[in-house]
């Protein structure tokens, strides 16, 4: 019998340098720092690997539950560790990515505000990382280095939790990405200094968060082709004093796609969207609780008048602008022609009705719109009752081909509007009705309604 049958064989190591320093890109750097107990093979190898993940939480899952004194002890490996890894990396000539994660480190022998993180984050730095995450989720600030601001190689920044001093001097010629989550600024001034110096910036996330007390914030840059801003306020308590006015500037003349969830801007100024093509707006009226009054139905059609040339379109926009709170009537503002719109999806802002004279506006200024999703309202207790557009819309006529209904409920206000387009889109193909948030069952009145189309096909879920 061959005494070699039955011993397990060791593939992985003899595989080349190069493809094992890519597996363990894929690990935590726990983990590839971990390889290195393995045989004399591994034991440098992942030093090679051009990732850093530092996670305090993944570091210690015990963390939680540990005594106070126990925490500090935590705490200083912690640093040890990381202040380790960095040193075995003096060689290295680059990092691809370097991520930390800081969850509840104390360590009051140190300065981490100052020391720790700026030492950290400069190492990476010096070298040549080009994809960098910051997360802070301890309640100090966390100051960043100046070389942060000034490196040659970042393509991908995050920054999260952290306290925002952009320098007089910023240049990142090669940034392309940057997401800022929950970030506090020095100054109203701060986000342009940094857009500044990024001359080649195309994607921009940005999450303000209830500390971001910039009134206005503005999206100056001239190469960005994604915006993503989330500025809203639903768990947070407003104080009443608080009556400032928020205002919301975008000039992108190369935006492709544009994402806004806002329910605390007041004033929107859209400019210079020529290339946009892709927007989603879930937009409420101000905070409850501000004290501002501003013309609400004068400032979304604003917003909507910025940003004409799309193809797509999500509109989710609050009832309330177009109720008694307003200052002066939405009728007084009109709409401008949506040329390119194929696509609407239309619906209520969170916790709102439909907004039934703008979706009365959306039909008769999209003259070539195919596709129609409606998203059901919250309420049942709608404002207005339906009041459709005087003559029929071209849309109707010529080119809705396709009418989706999500989350019906069957108030007055949805069956008005099915029945009407039912009855006025002559080309439509196809209506499908998803009938499973309703009590009650609507499908023998809804399947009596005339149709404008022979072809149509009316397909409820129930």
């Amino acid at each position: 019998m061959d005494p070699d049958i039955g011993k397990s064989m060791d593939r992985i190591s003899n595989l080349p340098d190069a493809l094992l320093c890519h597996i363990l890109s894929f690990l935590s750097t726990k983990y590839a720092v971990g390889t290195s107990i393995l045989s004399t093979r591994w034991q440098y190898l992942w030093t090679f690997v051009p990732n850093l993940d530092f996670d305090e939480s993944q570091l210690f899952h015990e963390y939680s539950v540990l005594s106070e004194d126990r925490r500090k002890q935590v705490d200083m490996m912690f640093v040890y560790f990381v202040s380790r890894v960095l040193m075995r990396f003096n060689d290295a000539p680059y990092l691809r990515k370097f991520i930390l994660r800081i969850d509840s480190l104390d360590v009051p022998d140190l300065d981490l505000d100052f020391d720790l993180v700026d030492t950290w984050i400069s190492a990476a730095i010096i070298r040549n990382v080009q994809d960098l995450e910051l997360h802070n989720l301890i309640e100090n600030n966390v100051m960043l280095p100046d070389c942060l601001f000034t490196s040659k190689t970042l393509v991908t920044l995050t920054l999260c939790e952290v306290f925002l001093d952009v320098p007089d001097l910023v240049w990142l010629p090669n940034l392309k990405i940057l997401n800022l989550d929950s970030v506090e600024y020095e100054d109203e001034d701060s986000l342009q200094k940094l857009f500044s110096g990024c001359p080649v910036l195309e994607q921009l996330n940005l999450e303000r968060c209830i500390l971001d007390k910039q009134q206005v914030v503005s999206v100056s840059v001239s190469t960005l082709k994604r915006l993503k801003i989330v500025w809203y306020r639903e768990y947070f308590v407003l104080d009443e004093s608080d009556d400032l006015v928020y205002k919301l500037v975008v000039d992108a003349p190369q935006l492709e796609r544009f994402y806004l969830r806002d329910n605390v801007s007041s004033e929107f100024l859209f400019r210079n969207l020529s290339s946009l093509s892709e927007a989603s707006f879930c937009v409420g009226p101000p905070f409850y609780g501000s004290n501002n009054n501003s013309d609400d139905a004068f400032h979304i059609y604003k917003l909507l008048s910025g940003t004409s040339n799309v193809k797509l379109l999500d509109a989710y926009l609050s009832v309330s602008f177009f109720t008694h709170q307003c200052q002066t009537d939405a009728n007084d503002y009109v709409l401008p022609t949506f040329h390119n719109l194929t696509q609407l999806n239309f619906g209520a802002a969170i916790n709102s009705n439909w907004n039934l004279k703008l979706l009365a506006d959306f039909l008769r200024c999209s003259p070539n719109l195919e596709v129609l999703i409606l998203k059901g309202s919250y309420y049942n207790n709608t404002a207005k009752s339906w009041n459709p557009p005087q003559e029929v819309p071209s849309c109707l006529l010529l080119h809705l081909k396709k009418i989706e209904f999500k989350e019906f409920s069957g108030n007055d206000c949805e069956l008005e509007v099915i029945e009407y387009l039912l009855k006025n889109a002559i080309v439509l193909k196809k209506m499908t009705i998803d009938c499973q948030y309703s009590d009650e069952c609507f499908c023998r009145q809804l399947a009596v309604y005339p149709r404008g189309s022979m072809t149509c096909c009316l397909n409820l879920l129930i």
